[in-house]
């Protein structure tokens, strides 16, 4: 089975409002501060349908002699990106929060995604992305929705 990434641009669209919003907020915390509360927290949220996808589709080996399987390994990680996030060709010097849902690396787990000269890629990890791109989307402007208001009242609050 040969994977084929979907070829997807995405528009983004209301960053203006959403940037005022958290450059107010800054004026009374770090942006470090300010990114983690809000910005993390609604990536992980977002990423929480790929995460259980890739749980369910990672390879399950039932003859494998030890006690944990790969997607006994899944995990979902948000972060601010650092150093060595922002040396990958997949994260931007701008990003503000990155999420990443993978599982342990493993030649096993680099043979299963990409394959090797004598087997086939079985990706699992880039289709649940693919598949799940507009409810990542979906869920990620809710949050966002959800989460920048709460921290900007309880900011104001902290002003007064």
């Amino acid at each position: 089975m040969t994977y084929i990434p979907n070829n997807r641009s995405v528009k983004l669209e209301g960053f203006s409002e959403f940037e005022d919003q958290l450059f107010q907020i800054q004026t009374l915390f770090l942006a470090d501060t300010t990114a983690r509360q809000t910005l993390v927290k609604a990536v992980k949220t977002a990423m929480q349908p790929v995460y259980d996808r890739v749980a369910t589709t990672a390879p399950y080996n039932e003859k494998s002699a030890g006690p944990i399987h790969m997607r006994d390994t899944t995990k979902i990680e948000s972060r601010i990106p650092n150093s060595r996030d922002k040396q990958s060709a997949y994260v931007n010097e701008t990003d503000a929060a990155i999420a990443v849902v993978s599982v342990k690396k493993s030649a096993v787990s680099l043979a299963n995604e990409f394959g090797t000269s004598k087997m086939a890629a079985q990706p699992f990890l880039r289709p649940a992305l693919d598949s799940n791109m507009d409810n990542v989307l979906t869920i990620l402007k809710s949050e966002l929705g959800r989460i920048i208001p709460e921290y900007a009242a309880k900011a104001a609050k902290r002003k007064k």
